[in-house]
């Protein structure tokens, strides 16, 4: 008779995989077709695979459990074989356990290896931030702020996309490696370069989101940036690229007003003030001349500050007057060094500087009287030895004439110093330069009234330079005399210009 019960025990054994149900029925080629076909499975799928067992492999397989199993069933229903019916079916049921255990188990483990798949890749990508960090520690933050920033960017995902993995949990030691780079050259004192990257690393706590950057970490870069402002600022006081000092220093007032360093500011202003000021020990005078200028700049600009306190604000305004105030006296000195270094040129430049800005200070006519002296001293260098004086006036009389068709500019210098100038001589023409070769060459002939002026001269060597000048072009050079001036004497001199070389000549 038909035993439906049995051929149904015989089934479901094979579809164990095992095919038990076809070696109940002594059935060998679908047994071995059962191991066969669950073994290549167990091949493929095993060790288990983040992506799993190809999907045609696992239909494949069914299908041939699902024949099998007909097959069984099939022969089970024919069979005479004795084969325990309620045995087959109780051994049926447990065994059709361990193909869904066994696919369980195969899921945990593949999700096992979709994770460790996972960490590596995670931890690949926070190896290839941290080389970039790596590549540019000798380097440093300036000119590959984007390779900071992408390394940075990754950190930041690990940690908030993938917070519990082992990649996420070595970001903070990454960070303060990822700090220690940045912030390198504050350490190593070059305070103007540690500007911009220690106020990048201002900026990572809200790059990395709260709670994700180390509590000391978040702290360690303010009083940084605020000993970096200060030390670059104070680095570019009195020199001429004054936006050094202005910015950094200004900065430091705005952003860190109640920090110790922006306490020193005013102190160190003093200083360099007063270094400037000094005249023995301190900064040559056309030196402390550019100092100051630029301190009173500086302080002022300072004082600008958002935010600065009170205190400082009219701390720097004294500064700023103080430096103000040395400036006649140094503008004066470096004057007068040009003048004992025998720079004519620079000399009547600083001169007039000085008279240009500080006209009513005292020692202005003095000034007006070194640029007369230094023009002298340009053409006649002996007259450099003459210190000028403010002195005036003589018991010497000396006449100066002008025969020539240009006027005249007479400057002098000795005893007492000054400059007047003669108009052109109407009538009067330029000599042949031949003619001025002869002995008896002899220029501002009596029977003409010149242009003319009479000084009065202390005795002593003066030295005179003629200047000519006007609108006709006939070009004459300067000319000069060394007149001894002596007492019981009268002195004339003529001025006069000679053709062929554009010579003007002086005769005393």
């Amino acid at each position: 008779t038909r035993d439906v019960p049995r051929a149904l025990g015989l089934a479901l054994l094979d579809l164990s995989g095992l095919g038990l149900g076809h070696a109940l029925l002594r059935s060998w080629g679908g047994l071995a077709v059962a191991l066969v076909s669950t073994g290549v499975l167990a091949f493929v799928a095993l060790p288990a695979d983040p992506d799993g067992v190809p999907l045609a492999l696992v239909a494949g397989w069914l299908v041939i459990l699902v024949l099998l199993a007909a097959h069984a069933a099939a022969r089970g229903l024919r069979t005479t074989r004795r084969v325990p019916t309620v045995p087959v079916l109780g051994l049926a049921l447990v065994l059709l356990a361990a193909p869904v255990l066994a696919g369980l188990q195969y899921d945990a483990a593949r999700e096992r290896a979709q994770h460790a798949r996972l960490e590596k890749q995670l931890l690949d990508r926070l190896g290839t931030a941290d080389r970039t960090v790596a590549r540019y520690r000798t380097s440093g933050y300036a000119g590959h702020e984007s390779a900071f920033s992408t390394a940075l960017t990754t950190y930041r995902d690990l940690s908030r996309e993938h917070p519990d993995s082992a990649a996420a949990h070595k970001v903070p030691a990454r960070l303060r490696t990822y700090y220690r780079t940045v912030g390198a050259p504050f350490d190593e004192g070059d305070y103007c370069e540690a500007v911009d990257p220690l106020r990048h690393l201002l900026t990572v706590p809200g790059t990395m989101g709260t709670g994700r950057v180390p509590e000391d970490l978040v702290a360690w870069p303010a009083p940084r940036l605020a000993t970096s402002l200060y030390g670059c600022g104070i680095g570019g006081l009195g020199t001429a690229d004054s936006s050094t000092a202005e910015y950094h220093l200004t900065a430091l007032l705005e952003d860190y007003p109640d920090s110790p360093e922006a306490g020193k500011v005013v102190p160190e202003m003093e200083k360099h003030v007063s270094f400037s000021l000094r005249d023995k020990g301190g900064e040559s005078p056309c030196d402390a001349t550019k100092s100051l200028k630029t301190l009173a700049d500086q302080a002022t600009s300072v004082a600008k500050a958002d935010g600065a306190p009170a205190a400082t604000v009219t701390a720097l305004g004294r500064q700023a007057e103080r430096a103000r105030g040395g400036l006649p006296t140094t503008t004066w000195n470096c004057a007068l060094a040009a003048y004992h270094d025998k720079d004519y040129a620079a000399t009547q430049t600083r001169m007039r500087d000085f008279t240009a800005h500080y006209g009513k200070d005292g020692r202005a006519p003095l000034a007006r009287k070194y640029v007369i002296a230094a023009q002298v001293a340009d053409e006649l260098p002996a007259a450099g030895k003459v210190k000028p004086t403010t002195t005036s006036g003589g018991s010497i009389t000396v006449t100066v004439r002008n025969d020539s068709p240009e006027a005249v500019e007479v400057l002098y210098t000795g005893p007492v110093t000054g400059s007047f100038r003669l108009d052109a001589c109407k009538g009067c023409e330029r000599y042949e330069w031949a003619d001025t070769l002869n002995p008896s060459f002899k220029p501002c002939p009596s029977g003409r009234t010149y242009p003319s002026k009479t000084l009065r001269l202390p005795a002593g060597t003066t030295y005179f330079l003629h200047k000519p000048h006007g609108g006709s072009g006939l070009g004459g050079s300067p000319a000069t005399d060394t007149v001894k001036v002596r007492g019981g004497y009268t002195y004339t001199e003529c001025a006069y210009t000679a053709k062929g070389f554009g010579s003007s000549g002086v005769d005393s």
